[in-house]
């Protein structure tokens, strides 16, 4: 029996004895990977852009260099840039110190409109919420100047539409029991304005089929792409009929 202890003795001595086997340890500390962060675009024209919904209007491709304008009235000049065939895609407004025309230039590269309209207004007095976002702006940019003059801006983009079946804009009536859809525009050479279509009248129907949304107008005009139709309209507080040639589809 001491015999047996004693093997068991060198058995668990010898056990113990063994070498304790660990990973190796690396030299320098391990560090995480960094982080792959997107660029955060800068551009104003881009942080405030805002973009309608064209319900499916088709336009043209966007121009690589598109065309900056000044704008003078905005009322104005969206009458004018809906007349000329255009269809806004956009606007971009916000308050900032000065920004050069050519990041609106950008923005609407960006968004493939072949013009975009450019207002600028100087702020007359700044109010305390941009007087302190200046001045941390500064701060970021170590930059000791004393903060600049501040402006309103606002931009809007345009796309040029495919040639148009009818070519109007229309707008339907406030009053659900007013009839028919008003002209707020006639695109310039397009069969509506060679039938003598203006501004302000209210489309009535197509061939006798009434109108009462410009989704209602848009397919109706489509059913009758190439051909000509007796559209009936009313202006001031006569109606009438006139004949318009549409236009093939787009």
């Amino acid at each position: 029996m001491r015999h047996y202890y004693l093997v068991l003795l060198v058995a668990l001595l010898a056990a113990c004895t063994q070498p304790v086997v660990r990973d190796s340890v690396p030299s320098k500390p391990a560090t995480p990977a960094a982080k792959v962060e997107k660029p955060v675009d800068d551009n104003p024209y881009s942080q405030h852009y805002v973009a309608r919904d064209l319900h499916g209007v088709k336009l043209q491709a966007g121009s690589a260099s598109p065309q900056l304008f000044r704008g003078v009235n905005e009322t104005a000049d969206y009458q004018r840039m809906l007349n000329d065939g255009y269809e806004m895609l956009g606007y971009s407004r916000f308050e900032q110190a000065d920004v050069p025309p050519s990041r609106a230039e950008a923005q609407a590269v960006k968004v493939k409109a072949d013009a975009v309209v450019i207002y600028t207004q100087t702020v007359a007095t700044p109010t305390t919420a941009m007087r302190m976002k200046q001045i941390k702006e500064q701060a970021q940019q170590n930059s000791k100047t004393a903060p600049t003059q501040m402006y309103s801006y606002m931009a809007t983009y345009w796309a040029k539409l495919q040639p148009p079946v009818l070519g109007v804009h229309v707008m339907q009536r406030m009053e659900k029991d007013d009839p028919g859809l008003t002209v707020l525009a006639v695109i310039s050479g397009s069969p509506a304005a060679q039938a003598g279509v203006v501004i302000g009248d209210v489309l009535l129907s197509i061939n006798g089929q009434k109108l009462d949304s410009a989704q209602g107008l848009q397919a109706l005009s489509l059913q009758h792409v190439g051909q000509e139709v007796d559209l009936t309209l009313k202006r001031v507080a006569l109606e009438k009929h006139v004949q318009v040639k549409l236009n093939a589809a787009p």
